[in-house]
């Protein structure tokens, strides 16, 4: 069976990922919402690489957060690998409140915390910092998280810096080896 390397939310082709999106384009391998991966089966994805994806998901409502959270535990293979990258909420409220800061800057920054809202799929519904990602990756299984500074894999939203800081939470997660 050939390896599949999951990248929710991708919008460049990679030689050695699949793209899932909501939205049918070209590059798309695999349409669906990411929170409803059953066109997968358990433990047959090697790899999910999620970038900015996590963020637009209801943290109460249908308890949306956590039940995709469990679909993509699910469907890693046991030592498959999860990468995470949401908006560091921490920092970017820091940021905020930074008194230098211009009216036009905190607009900006007030644009990443909630989303871009360019259409209905761009809206951010839930934010993080390393300890509440912690408790959400360990309710659904996982003991083995670290949170790394780039993952240095693509060109997205996990590399922007403000003041040459990044901007976001980048976290490895690993599916355990005994895991059914």
């Amino acid at each position: 069976m050939k390896e599949i390397k999951l990248h929710i939310g991708g919008e460049k082709k990679h030689p050695n990922w699949k793209i899932f999106d909501i939205e049918p384009r070209p590059e798309v391998d695999y349409i669906g919402n990411a929170s409803d991966l059953s066109q997968f089966e358990n433990n047959s994805i090697s790899a999910i690489y999620a970038s900015h994806v996590l963020e637009h998901f209801y943290h109460r409502i249908d308890n949306e957060l956590m039940n995709t959270l469990t679909e993509w535990y699910r469907v890693l293979k046991p030592g498959g690998q999860l990468f995470i990258s949401v908006p560091d909420l921490k920092k970017l409220c820091w940021f905020y409140l930074h008194p230098e800061f211009t009216v036009v800057e905190r607009l900006h920054l007030m644009r990443i915390i909630f989303g871009g809202q360019t259409n209905i799929y761009d809206v951010h519904k839930v934010g993080f910092d390393f300890e509440i990602l912690s408790i959400c990756l360990e309710e659904v299984g996982f003991t083995q998280y670290e949170q790394v500074e780039t993952f240095d894999m693509f060109d997205d939203c996990s590399t922007i810096r403000i003041l040459n800081t990044l901007i976001s939470l980048n976290v490895i997660a690993q599916k355990s080896t005994s895991s059914e």
